[in-house]
């Protein structure tokens, strides 16, 4: 009796995680592809394939899923960032990496990019998601002595404000800045490694380096 009640609860368990998880995933979709929250329950609902009174069990808000919908998109990201740069000893070829990958997404992953550029300035701030991660390898890369700037928060401005500009111009190929490429995103992170106070030769040297592969979750 007692292996069936957890029999039970575990199924319970895991048709809760499954509706929560395509809820989520709902949301992601209805941002990269509406690029806005003004939407209705049901609208989440029906992209999700589940019923009305579902979301409800779940989430008290459409904001509050829309945020957790953000939070575990860039936190997946940047995961496999992480995982990329695992082996990498040189804290301005991580933060190069991370540039150029992010800003690769606008041809890669537009869907993706178009919830990033969304979404990136709020998320700036936060404390989890793609900004921490980033402040994170810019003061590494201050304490080692790479980065020469006044305060690491005036890098992260510079590093973030430049990937979100360049994937809102990526992702708006008809607008006069557009028709950027994969390998203007490379000159991109060689113009911020300057900027962060690495020579124009170092900068450009590091921004060309080969790319790690992303990895998703094993």
């Amino acid at each position: 009796m007692v292996i069936r009640e957890v029999a039970r609860v575990d199924r319970t368990d895991r048709r809760k995680s499954r509706t929560r998880a395509a809820l989520i995933g709902a949301a992601q979709r209805i941002l990269a592809t509406r690029g806005t929250t003004e939407v209705a329950v049901q609208d989440i609902t029906d992209e999700a394939d589940v019923g009305l009174g579902s979301f409800y069990n779940h989430f008290a808000s459409k904001p509050q899923l829309f945020e957790l919908a953000v939070l575990e998109l860039l936190a997946d990201f940047g995961g496999a960032l992480d995982r990329a740069c695992a082996g990498m000893d040189d804290p301005a070829e991580v933060v190069s990496v991370g540039m150029r990958l992010t800003c690769r997404l606008a041809g890669s992953q537009p869907q993706v990019a178009r919830v990033l550029v969304l979404a990136g300035p709020q998320f700036l701030i936060a404390e989890r998601g793609l900004a921490p991660q980033a402040l994170r390898d810019i003061v590494t890369g201050m304490g080692a002595g790479r980065f020469r700037v006044p305060s690491a928060p005036v890098a992260l401005a510079v590093v973030a404000g430049s990937v979100l500009a360049f994937a809102q111009i990526r992702l708006s190929p008809d607008s006069p800045a557009g028709g950027l490429t994969d390998a203007d995103a490379d000159e991109l992170a060689a113009t911020v490694l300057t900027t962060l106070g690495l020579s124009a030769a170092d900068a450009d040297e590091v921004a060309h380096r080969p790319l790690p592969v992303l990895q998703a979750p094993g």
